[in-house]
């Protein structure tokens, strides 16, 4: 269900979140995106999401349990999420509130899936030759990068996708997120920002690889933060094991049908 309309929100704005969310999720076809089928109204004005179910929970759920312990699944784990955002953003189309409770997990808990469409925004529609930056505050703040505090700017909303993943690997690999915010009002931020991993001793825990990995994500300038592109040819994500369903899949990233040649003709 839908959430309820806000009480200063007109009818024609909340319609049209609806109406925008429904069309990009209908819209994306990809192993790591949650399938989109239908929007039904029922009797009461009450709004549904007809949408593919994944009975193996979030995974906020699974880490918070204490029940994701193995490092290797947690790198496959992420390696899909990262397969997931470059159809995404190969579709035009940024998320903007990616977090682990918008990821969920298949029955057999090895392939994950994206949800929740509700804040994404189209960067690049079927018209477009060159990205647009986008803007607004929105996603849920210990995923938001700096760059979106900053409101009298624009912003890349691949970039800020980027973000949002380093910060859930963060969370999945040592169950806590680094800061609240990502802002000097933020002690934890403010510590990181003076003295970068050594802010972070749990890092030692990593490999040399994911470590770096890891801090080119969490750059906090978007113009120098690493590529998703780049991030996926890493040595670090490379050296990464499938635990998907389709290990042809996991080994070579999305399919090449349709990716990079159709995106989502929303425009809003």
């Amino acid at each position: 269900e839908y959430r309820k309309r806000e009480k200063n929100e007109t009818i024609r704005k909340y319609l049209k979140k609806i109406a925008s969310e429904y069309c990009i999720g209908s819209s994306l076809h990809h192993e790591n995106i949650i399938k989109t089928f239908d929007l039904i109204e029922d009797r009461d004005g009450k709004w549904y999401e007809i949408s593919e179910y994944c009975s193996g929970g979030s995974l906020y759920e699974k880490v918070n349990s204490g029940k994701l312990k193995d490092i290797h699944i947690k790198n496959c784990y992420f390696k899909q999420i990262l397969f997931g955002v470059q159809y995404l953003h190969s579709m035009g189309v940024c998320h903007r509130d990616l977090k682990p409770e918008n990821v969920m997990l298949d029955e057999a808990q090895r392939c994950i899936k994206i949800i929740d469409f509700g804040v994404s925004a189209v960067f690049r529609s079927v018209f477009d030759r060159k990205k647009r930056l986008v803007n607004g505050f929105c996603g849920s703040q210990p995923y938001i990068p700096p760059e979106e505090y900053d409101d009298t700017h624009d912003y890349d909303g691949e970039k800020v996708d980027v973000w949002a993943c380093g910060i859930i690997y963060y969370f999945m690999i040592f169950t806590e997120i680094p800061w609240g915010e990502a802002t000097i009002n933020d002690a934890y931020y403010q510590s990181f920002l003076s003295k970068g991993k050594d802010s972070f001793p749990d890092l030692e825990l990593l490999s040399p690889e994911s470590t770096e990995g890891l801090l080119k994500i969490l750059n906090p300038n978007p113009k120098t933060r690493i590529k998703l592109s780049e991030l996926l040819k890493s040595n670090w994500i490379q050296g990464i094991q499938s635990c998907g369903s389709t290990d042809d899949y996991n080994s070579h990233g999305p399919s090449s049908s349709g990716v990079g040649h159709h995106h989502v003709a929303l425009d809003i």
